[in-house]
């Protein structure tokens, strides 16, 4: 994958961008519909969304530890394995809390990288939020879309 080398405010706004297509995938499901299996895999639509919310926690955690200088000492370059280690966790989430973690994450997120300065974007910055918001919106948004044209 090229290096993304876009100024942040570009950045910010494909995170918008995404992230409306996303909701809109999502939007006028009903609560069956939000939880019934097999919308992405067999992962329902509410678990799609703690997923999501729940990586975007991560994000929350990591970039702080990054920005203060200092080094993780967690290891997430193995993602399925750690989906597969929270799954149970997330999908015992009610809706109310699925939804509560998708929408309070990303704003939370959000507004940190709002704050962030040009210089603040570095490699390290640009591959989590990379991961962590556009290009996991896309690709669960994609797959949403797809189930809904199949109901």
């Amino acid at each position: 994958m090229p290096k993304d080398t876009r100024e942040p405010q570009e950045i910010l706004a494909h995170i918008i961008t995404s992230r409306v297509a996303l909701t809109s995938a999502i939007f006028g499901l009903g609560v069956d519909e939000l939880t019934v299996p097999g919308a992405v895999g067999y992962w329902s639509v509410k678990d799609v969304m703690a997923h999501i919310g729940h990586w975007e926690e991560v994000c929350m955690e990591e970039l702080p530890i990054h920005l203060r200088g200092e080094r993780s000492d967690k290891d997430y370059r193995d993602a399925v394995a750690l989906n597969e280690q929270w799954e149970a966790g997330l999908q015992a989430l009610s809706l109310q809390e699925s939804i509560q973690m998708f929408e309070t994450a990303h704003y939370q997120l959000f507004g940190l990288l709002a704050t962030l300065q040009p210089e603040q974007w570095n490699g390290y910055v640009r591959a989590w939020v990379q991961g962590s918001t556009w290009h996991h919106f896309e690709e669960h948004g994609g797959q949403i879309r797809a189930w809904r044209q199949e109901l």
